[in-house]
């Protein structure tokens, strides 16, 4: 039981470090400016996992499938910390498509408004982390 929740904990430090990262980059989801702090994942006493917000700093009850009450960013953003924390529950990987690139014409290109330079620097930075599947390869005709 202590290894499942060391294990638990490692992926929780694995999806603060992706928030820290998408915070540093374009429009700096995640991080409130007035009081300079990130958004970040929980885990109480009782074992239940929160996100804490970067705008309200409330605690923002995750494993709720309805509306997120204290949750300030919008759908796309909440999306990701669904991901995150099933990450987090589960170890399943999220899937790289949510930092894009997407098709000129889905939002120009720009899901997240960060801007082409912003978005591949994240991209680059985030490219090694444990949150993230990795990449499907594609058959060729000698393993078809």
């Amino acid at each position: 039981m202590a290894e499942a929740i060391l294990t638990r904990q490692q992926r929780m430090a694995h999806a603060n470090a992706l928030l820290e990262s998408i915070s540093r980059h374009g429009r700096r989801f995640f991080y409130y400016d007035r009081r300079q702090r990130v958004a970040s994942f929980e885990i109480d006493l009782a074992g239940r996992l929160w996100f804490r917000d970067d705008y309200t700093w409330k605690r923002v009850y995750v494993a709720y499938s309805g509306w997120w009450r204290h949750f300030s960013h919008g759908g796309t953003m909440r999306r990701l910390v669904d991901d995150l924390a099933t990450y987090i529950r589960t170890g399943e990987r999220i899937w790289r498509g949510h930092f894009g690139p997407w098709p000129m014409h889905f939002c120009d290109g720009d899901l997240w408004s960060y801007g082409t330079d912003a978005m591949e620097a994240l991209r680059s930075e985030i490219a090694a982390s444990p949150c993230l599947r990795v990449a499907p390869t594609t058959p060729t005709r000698e393993t078809a």
